[in-house]
């Protein structure tokens, strides 16, 4: 089964499309402002430019276009409009997925992570964080025992398997003996992850969508763990800010990541156990990550869930006008920002450091944006002003 990279662009204004239509050269035609919002249908690899349809007249668009054309317009749609209620996991769980984005927690079992190294080195430490952390809301906890930081904030360790299990594994132990919630192992290794699923691990979250390590899609199909396949550029965290560079910002992660998605379907991963994550900070400029997040919508037409960890990064302090020395909380606000253009764009999982925070944040965002049900009748006169 191969997964398709042909996206749906959408675009909710004209700047949006002028934006969208120059990564790919072409002059779109002149919408009225009341036919937006529209959608930019990207056919990898056709010799057709990119088609642009208003949502209004979308049908009738369609049966304009040439039978191919309209047959891989109709699938990228139907992808596209896919929500998955559930992500499956190992051991016979699930990741509720119909309510918004799903919080992940983070622990990072490591002396030299970018946000919080060292303070949950210790395994004991560790696994009381990962415990507060499902109090505090979170839907899963991901667990790392590497860091793959950008060497902006100096050099990242490049940890043993052996130690990198010796991080991990006592943690999962620790926290699965205390509760059934799901958790995450993060890990480029595969006997990395083969050990932390045997702990009690139900999810491998993979920077580097299993190129790293050839056997990681053979362990995770054998184990039946759900899996979150990054994008990476290259496959070095170490060199990955050498060339943040695209000829298209959003089709050639979408590429990568669909390749990545069908070499895990071949080597035996169900798909509904499958997410996709356009990786932010991972080979990419901070210009280029606000890119991603104004369209991340377009990655749900890789037709899985999709994960975003914006999360504390270096372009959240950069634009939210936080200085470098400022501590961690300084970041809250713009990562809540970076958190609600995901929600908006439909993302299923949400990677963030401030759980407590997120979660509520999330409850008002959905409070907000869900309709009621009737109007609400007058409470009755204000009362006199004072």
């Amino acid at each position: 089964m191969k997964v398709s990279a042909d996206l749906v662009i959408p675009a909710s204004s004209a700047a949006a499309l002028s934006e969208i239509a120059s990564w790919d050269g072409f002059r779109p035609a002149t919408f009225a402002a009341s036919e937006f919002p529209v959608d930019v249908v990207r056919l990898e690899d056709s010799a057709s430019p990119p088609l642009v349809l208003s949502r209004a007249r979308r049908a009738e668009s369609l049966k304009a276009l040439p039978a191919t054309l309209r047959n891989r317009a109709q699938e990228a749609f139907a992808r596209a409009g896919k929500r998955s209620a559930r992500l499956q996991l190992a051991h016979g769980k699930s990741l509720a997925l119909e309510d918004g984005p799903a919080v992940m927690g983070i622990v990072n079992v490591t002396p030299d992570s970018f946000s919080d190294g060292g303070l949950y080195f210790d395994p004991a430490r560790a696994a009381a964080r990962a415990l507060e952390l499902f109090e505090e809301g979170a839907a899963i906890v991901d667990i790392g025992g590497e860091s793959t930081r950008p060497v902006s904030y100096g050099e990242m360790e490049n940890v043993p398997i052996e130690e990198e299990i010796r991080r991990v594994v006592p943690v999962i132990e620790a926290v699965r003996a205390r509760t059934a919630s799901p958790i995450s192992v993060d890990t480029r290794k595969a006997a990395v992850a083969r050990e932390a699923l045997a702990a009690g691990a139900d999810l491998v979250n993979d920077v580097s969508a299993f190129r790293q390590d050839p056997d990681m899609a053979s362990v995770v199909a054998r184990e039946g763990a759900g899996a979150i396949l990054m994008h990476m550029k290259g496959t070095d965290p170490r060199a990955m800010q050498r060339d943040v560079s695209y000829a298209h910002p959003l089709a050639d992660i979408a590429s990568e990541l669909a390749k990545a998605l069908t070499r895990a379907l071949e080597a035996g991963v169900s798909p509904d156990r499958l997410a996709a994550d356009p990786g932010f900070g991972f080979g990419k400029s901070p210009e280029g990550n606000l890119v991603l997040l104004r369209y991340l919508e377009a990655f749900r037409t890789l037709g899985v869930p999709v994960a975003a960890g914006a999360s504390r990064k270096g372009f959240v302090r950069r634009f939210s006008g936080v200085g470098d020395a400022a501590p961690n909380v300084e970041r809250l606000p713009g990562s809540l920002a970076c958190l609600a253009a995901a929600a908006r764009a439909g993302a299923s999982i949400a990677r963030v450091h401030d759980v407590a925070e997120s979660v509520r944040f999330l409850r008002m965002l959905s409070a907000i944006e869900a309709p009621a049900p009737k109007a609400l009748a007058p409470a009755g006169p204000a009362p006199a002003a004072s």
